[in-house]
C-alpha cells in the first residue's frame, strides 16, 4: 500500500468534508455566499497540520542516513 498516496487522499476528502460541514454551518449562521471562505479555512488547517509531519519526516531522513553510516563503518 502506497501510503504517501492514501495520505494524499485523505487530506483531499478531508478539506472536501470540512469545506461542505464549513459551507453549512455558514449559511445556517447566515453567511451564504462566503462558502470559499470555509473551503479556505480548511485549506489551512491542512497547512497547518503538514508542519509536524514534515517535521518527521526529516527526523526521519536523517535517522536513516545516521543508520547508513553506522552500516558502512
Amino acid at each position: 500500500m502506497n501510503l504517501k498516496a492514501v495520505g494524499t487522499a485523505i487530506a483531499i476528502i478531508g478539506v472536501i468534508v470540512a469545506s461542505f460541514a464549513g459551507n453549512a454551518i455558514a449559511r445556517q449562521s447566515g453567511f451564504g455566499d462566503e462558502g470559499w471562505l470555509m473551503a479556505a479555512f480548511a485549506f489551512g488547517i491542512l497547512l497547518l497540520s503538514q508542519g509536524p509531519v514534515l517535521q518527521l519526516r526529516q527526523e526521519v531522513r536523517e535517522l536513516r542516513a545516521h543508520l547508513a553510516d553506522r552500516g558502512e563503518a
